[in-house]
């Protein structure tokens, strides 16, 4: 029998005591034997991690796999078809014997007859969970006691599968959304992570269902992993307790990092620049919008396909790149920067055009006013209110309670008296870790930022992170080259703040503040005067 995985630090002759099991046959109506189970269960106490075999379905243990604490990679199946006579059982060293959403994905991708998971806490047996797969149907789920698993037919349950009632797995909600868990590195130790619920925020915008969250100090983090080693641990127990399917970090990973979370969790791992990404594919409308969404997407893989490394890049011609030809690596690597070179040039004849626009609406000699902001904010709601006030008919969609609501720029003629007429401008909002390569790859929709007379800085006041919000606005907008043009500042939501002093105290530290309430249908007026004030120097 062979015997894969991880074998550091475990004696060579216990395991030929996990080797000598294969010698011992199952019969057709057991799960697995019980001196089999027994030994699995010694084991997976005395090296406390999981241990995986594959029984036939005549009872033959044809091989087995040691992971860590919390995970293991099925060993390989060799020379059938698929595992469609197989069972897969295994165990899980934390107690836990609910089988995991990775389990289930095992079961259906390797086409396992039944998938089983193996409790084990103290060296006791907690429980037992098998998943029979069945075709085009959700698995049928046996969950055994410690007391009655010795007394369950196996291969009754097989032939029963087509009679017996489906139980509707929990991988995913009632909505077919996926489940995430998030992980942070934060600085200090606090009761509130605000990052961490703006991250919340992100995936709920994503329509993806939060389940749990971790944290560690970042000075404990790793540049491998991300998380050091006992909160990585802590991290797949807690991924199986709540049945994640994807985990999604705070922060932009490394190739390295993303990898190694990878592995260690066997989840999907969506670092903060994939999940903005992934909100921005699904808001871009405009041809303008998908091409500038692919290409930031398509940057941001680039640099996690890796392999022989500069190796690679040989190929091609000369001394040393003769042979069978490109690796599947290397083709996916230049097909990728072949697209990536042909989006920037259609990118660059939408930017053509819309500098064409641009020197439209100059000649029209109106002031430009561009609405700036951290996401969702107020800015779509403020143009909606704006057109609606002036007499326009609003085309716009009313504003949404989501981050990034707005993503393709919005320029529309308001005029607000017979004296002053505006193009006001509605773009992309920011926020905070808003990488360098994601602001290039927006720059057709932000140099309507640069090439704005005037900014109207839109606040949410009664966001408890509002001062930070209008800092990191600031951070952009010097990336921009935009800080030194003129500004004035909407204190907007000011009908939800229940502090009078920390709305003042908020209004001190910003440029001409303006308090407004735009869901409440405030004057606009005030706002206009500043315009023109500001306008006019």
């Amino acid at each position: 029998m062979d015997i894969s995985g991880d074998l550091s630090g475990i004696r060579a002759s216990q395991v030929q005591e996990l080797k000598h099991l294969s010698e011992i046959k199952t019969e057709r109506s057991e799960l697995i034997h019980p001196d089999i189970l027994k030994e699995l269960i010694r084991l997976t106490q005395l090296w406390n991690r999981e241990i995986a075999i594959y029984v036939s379905r005549n009872g033959i243990l044809l091989a087995a796999a040691v992971g860590r604490h919390a995970t293991v990679a099925l060993p390989p199946i060799k020379g059938r078809s698929i595992g469609k006579h197989l069972r897969c059982i295994h165990t899980h060293p934390n107690g836990n014997y609910q089988l995991s959403p990775l389990d289930h994905s095992a079961l259906a991708s390797l086409q396992l007859e039944s998938m089983s998971s193996v409790g084990v806490h103290d060296g006791a047996l907690t429980g037992i969970q098998i998943a029979y797969r069945r075709m085009e149907r959700d698995p049928y789920i046996v969950d055994l006691s410690p007391q009655n698993w010795d007394t369950f037919d196996y291969l009754e349950g097989l032939s029963n599968l087509e009679e017996s009632s489906p139980r509707k797995l929990k991988t995913v909600t009632a909505q077919g959304k996926e489940r995430a868990f998030l992980i942070a590195l934060e600085e200090s130790e606090q009761e509130t992570n605000e990052d961490l619920l703006e991250l919340r925020e992100l995936a709920r915008t994503a329509g993806v269902n939060v389940v749990g969250q971790l944290v560690q100090l970042r000075r404990y983090g790793q540049t491998r992993s991300y998380f050091g080693s006992g909160k990585l641990e802590e991290l797949v127990h807690r991924l199986q307790e709540t049945e994640a399917n994807v985990l999604i970090c705070d922060d932009e990973l490394s190739p390295t990092q993303l990898r190694t979370l990878e592995m260690e969790t066997g989840l999907k791992v969506l670092d903060r620049t994939g999940l903005i990404l992934d909100i921005f594919a699904q808001r871009a409308q405009s041809r303008e919008g998908k091409l500038q969404v692919e290409l930031a997407q398509l940057k941001h893989l680039l640099p996690y396909l890796t392999g022989q490394g500069q190796a690679l890049s040989r190929l091609g011609a000369g001394v040393g790149s003769r042979g069978p030809g490109e690796t599947k690596l290397e083709l996916d690597r230049r097909r990728m920067r072949d697209r990536i070179n042909s989006l920037e040039k259609e990118l660059k004849l939408v930017l053509q055009h819309r500098d064409v626009q641009r020197r439209q609406r100059t000649r029209s000699g109106l002031p430009i006013i561009a609405l700036v902001g951290y996401t969702n904010t107020g800015k779509t709601t403020f143009m909606k209110l704006a057109m609606e006030r002036a007499g326009s008919r609003s085309d716009l969609p009313a504003g949404e309670n989501k981050l990034f609501a707005t993503l393709d720029p919005i320029v529309r003629s308001i005029k607000i008296d017979s004296t002053l007429e505006i193009l006001l401008s509605d773009t992309v909002g920011f926020i905070r870790k808003l990488p360098t390569q994601l602001l290039r790859a927006f720059i057709a929709t932000l140099e309507e930022v640069q090439q704005a007379d005037g900014l109207i800085h839109v606040v949410d006041a009664s966001h408890p992170q509002a001062l930070q919000h209008a800092e990191t606005v600031k951070e952009v907008l010097n990336q921009l080259g935009c800080a030194d043009k003129p500004m004035i500042t909407l204190l907007n939501k000011v009908d939800k703040v229940d502090d009078d002093d920390n709305l003042n105290e908020l209004a001190g530290y910003l440029p001409y503040p303006i308090k407004i309430s735009l869901t409440r249908g405030d004057s606009l007026r005030p706002v206009w005067q500043h315009i023109s004030s500001l306008l006019t120097r």
